[in-house]
């Protein structure tokens, strides 16, 4: 790594100071333990192990495979990364964990030219989970992470979770174009979600709406699954009303 150490730690209290970070402890735990891990020994494995135990108080008895814990808030942290860059651009350096891992990268940014921002602006609060165990909540959270990720590759969206669209909304008075909402129910195996996308602009109409059905075997992989074909619709929906001939990705 070509950046000082001093420039990512500098850079890592900045963030940690931002009111994004400050109201998520564990987050913030999390990010710490791996910058500090990744600044100390370069080069060396971040193993899921070691997080749980040191960051979340797991016990040296602790198993990934009946406690999803870690890979639960790696979902989450990335989400909250992507929403602080979103309204604070980094200026030296910015940290970025990549999805299957946990070891962080330190990207140099130069010149930080200032982002276009995009009038295709998407709010996704959370989806909610209308089944009777709270437990689903869990699912709800890692769907709506998946979604995030898949809509975020597309430059040309603006995706803005809650907590930002209220910030933003304090700062710039600016509001999004589009609500994104969505309500899972669960029944055994059988999920079902219902999402409806609304114009937040004009008449305030529904623009998109409609209904996913999958059955979970691996939690994972159906978020992932069922996110794709949210992105694929949305990107479609999306296409018709916004981008003339140009396709959204």
């Amino acid at each position: 790594m070509s950046l000082d150490t001093a420039v990512v730690n500098h850079h890592l209290d900045q963030a940690l100071s931002s009111p994004l970070f400050r109201k998520a402890e564990r987050q913030s735990r999390f990010l710490r333990f791996v910058v500090d891990a990744a600044l100390q020994s370069p080069g060396t494995t971040i193993k899921e192990f070691d997080i749980a135990v040191a960051v979340y108080d797991r016990r040296t008895d602790y198993d990934p495979r009946t406690d999803p814990i870690v890979r639960v808030e790696a979902a989450r942290l990335r989400a909250r990364l992507r929403e602080y860059y979103e309204v604070t651009p980094a200026e030296r350096v910015r940290i970025d964990i990549p999805k299957g891992q946990y070891v962080p990268q330190f990207i140099p940014v130069e010149g930080s030219p200032a982002r276009a921002v995009s009038d295709l602006s998407i709010l996704v609060p959370l989806f909610r989970s209308l089944s009777p165990d709270p437990g689903d909540q869990n699912f709800c959270d890692g769907l709506t992470e998946e979604v995030i990720h898949k809509l975020a590759q597309d430059r040309r969206l603006r995706v803005i979770t809650q907590s930002v669209a209220d910030w933003l909304e304090q700062r710039d008075g600016l509001k999004p174009h589009y609500l994104l909402q969505a309500s899972v129910r669960r029944n055994g195996a059988e999920i079902r979600v219902t999402l409806h996308l609304m114009e937040l602009t004009g008449g305030g109409s529904t623009h998109f709406s409609n209904i996913y059905q999958a059955t979970i075997n691996d939690i994972f992989a159906t978020q992932e699954r069922l996110a794709e074909q949210i992105r694929c619709d949305l990107s479609a929906a999306l296409h018709l009303r916004n981008a003339g001939n140009e396709r959204i990705h």
